[in-house]
């Protein structure tokens, strides 16, 4: 490389101004057969264009799903929130039609500790079961 530097920046300008324009004016079969006569290969200098481009699009992929995320996750909060929303007042609407007493105090003050959808999941799991739990004590005592 210590080589280039011995001319001048407008020489090595005229230089490829020169090789510019007599690559223009040929076919791609005559660049490639030039190119094989000097025993230059591109190869190596193909693959980085292509690493790059391929680079350059990924991170224009990038860029685009970062622009969309606050969209995507602001329709998600809308489509979840509501979904538990609906549980908690579902499961509300259980504890108070199917329970009584202390039983149903307990399960109120469950819901209303409930953080989230797995606390929600698991509280209509436990309503559930005891439902069942108390729908074989009628099953045996109509027997």
């Amino acid at each position: 490389m210590s080589k280039l530097d011995r001319y001048e920046e407008r020489v090595w300008d005229r230089f490829f101004d020169d090789m510019a324009l007599a690559v223009q004016t040929m076919t791609r079969e005559e660049v490639q057969a030039e190119l094989k006569r000097r025993k230059i290969d591109v190869t190596s200098a193909i693959s980085r264009v292509h690493r790059a481009v391929a680079t350059a699009r990924a991170k224009a992929h990038l860029a685009a799903a970062r622009e969309k995320r606050p969209g995507i996750v602001e329709q998600l909060t809308n489509v979840v929130a509501p979904q538990v929303e609906g549980w908690r007042q579902r499961i509300g609407e259980l504890i108070s039609g199917r329970l009584q007493g202390s039983e149903q105090a307990a399960y109120f003050r469950k819901l209303n500790e409930a953080a989230g959808d797995d606390d929600l999941r698991a509280l209509m799991d436990d309503i559930e079961r005891l439902d069942a739990l108390g729908g074989d004590d009628d099953a045996e005592t109509e027997s």
